[in-house]
């Protein structure tokens, strides 16, 4: 009887407890579903969704062997230092801007993706990403003038550079002096007279240029040399081009014949990444910035790395701490020594830096003191490099090109 009544005493005090709980408690059993992807209100900040302390951090990078092991030892430092786990997984470069669109949808984000930088204002619009200012002020010295448009949208950053890489015109002085001229051409012109000393030649293996279709930064190396943009509407610039074409040497790919084809004779003036000719290039060649048609504009033809928060990154306010860490001055440095790439900060530049010194071209022609408002497509991006492509390849005529410059995206 007594060990009944301890039973009944402990019932009525654990009857006690429930009735004492919040009636606001309930368990949530509505389905939640994925909310649509639109352009966050910035009158709101975005919750972190950090609630405790932060184990590790999933970046998505697209680099070279070389590239990815120099990160992966600076994060290395990074992790000793803050004790955040750092996992870089790496995709290959040649993956488009919708393969990026999708990984960001999937429901299993990183917390940080690498991408062009002219990819940036396209995702930020569309609502894939999160603006990086919000969460902290990145220190450190400011990036290159001409990369703020890239970065920027709605008063806001939305992601942050790590590199450059400019498009530069290759060409051997020799086999250049044999078409009539001392250096690559420098207005359409000249280019034009080049166009006609080729077709009078009649020789089907001389190209006036080669390129890659992969993005449009050759493209726009050469309009930059005329005093043009990709986003200009010349008819004679396009004139040109559709003249020129059937003498383009067109590749989809890093080509490596291009090299002995510049030294025979056979391909004019290439079209290339810096990095590319830093890597396979030799004294028998040079080397030519074309220099920008209205200098407010910025030199267009370069491709850049950014940095940026995905919209649904589970950590954002750690990733932007490993974003100021892994592009501060000291570490842009290193991998400027250690990879060869150029830094996206203003002041590596007016340092007066040894490695500026060794480049084939004044690196002042990367600098400007003027707010650079630049032009963007109307149809993004990603549909610009579309219509360079198929404007190359004769899939698009002149006109057709321009209609393309003016359809919004879809």
């Amino acid at each position: 009887m007594l060990r009944r009544k301890n039973y009944w005493l402990l019932f009525a005090i654990l009857l006690l407890a429930l009735t004492s709980l919040s009636p606001s408690m309930e368990l949530d059993t509505s389905e939640r579903t994925r909310p649509q992807k639109l352009p966050l209100d910035q009158s709101e900040r975005p919750d972190s969704g950090e609630t405790g302390n932060v184990q590790s951090l999933r970046i998505r990078v697209s680099l070279s062997s070389e590239e990815l092991r120099e990160l992966e030892r600076i994060s290395r430092n990074y992790t000793l230092s803050s004790g955040i786990e750092v996992v870089l997984s790496n995709v290959d470069s040649e993956e488009s801007a919708e393969a990026l669109k999708q990984d960001l949808t999937t429901g299993d984000s990183p917390d940080i993706v690498m991408t062009d930088g002219r990819n940036i204002s396209d995702l930020a619009t569309r609502g894939y990403l999160l603006p990086v200012d919000v969460y902290q002020s990145v220190p450190g010295s400011a990036p290159l003038t001409l990369l703020i448009p890239q970065m920027q949208w709605n008063g806001y950053d939305w992601g942050v550079p790590l590199d450059i890489d400019p498009y530069v015109l290759v060409y051997s002085p020799a086999r250049l002096a044999e078409l009539g001229l001392s250096e690559a051409p420098k207005s359409l012109e000249q280019w034009s007279g080049l166009l006609k000393h080729l077709q009078e030649k009649q020789d089907q293996e001389q190209y006036i240029l080669a390129m890659d279709t992969r993005n449009p930064y050759g493209y726009s190396a050469v309009l930059e040399s005329m005093g043009a943009s990709l986003t200009s509407e010349n008819a004679a610039m396009l004139e040109w081009t559709q003249n020129a074409r059937s003498s383009f040497y067109l590749t989809s790919r890093y080509d490596k014949e291009i090299w002995n084809m510049l030294q025979e004779g056979k391909v004019a003036v290439a079209a290339l990444p810096l990095s590319e000719f830093q890597k396979h290039g030799n004294s028998s060649l040079a080397v030519e910035v074309p220099l920008p048609g209205g200098s407010s504009k910025g030199y267009e033809a370069m491709y850049s790395r950014f940095f940026a928060l995905p919209a649904e990154s589970s950590n954002p306010e750690a990733a932007v701490k490993w974003l100021a860490y892994i592009t501060s001055s000291s570490a842009q440095l290193e991998w400027l020594v250690n990879t060869g790439r150029l830094p996206a900060l203003d002041e590596l530049y007016r340092s007066g830096l040894p490695e500026m010194d060794r480049l084939p071209f004044d690196s002042g022609v990367l600098l400007t003191d003027e707010a650079i408002t630049g032009e963007r497509p109307v149809g993004g991006w990603s549909e610009l490099s579309t219509a360079v492509a198929m404007l190359l390849t004769g899939k698009l005529d002149a006109a057709g090109y321009r209609e393309a410059l003016a359809a919004p995206s879809k």
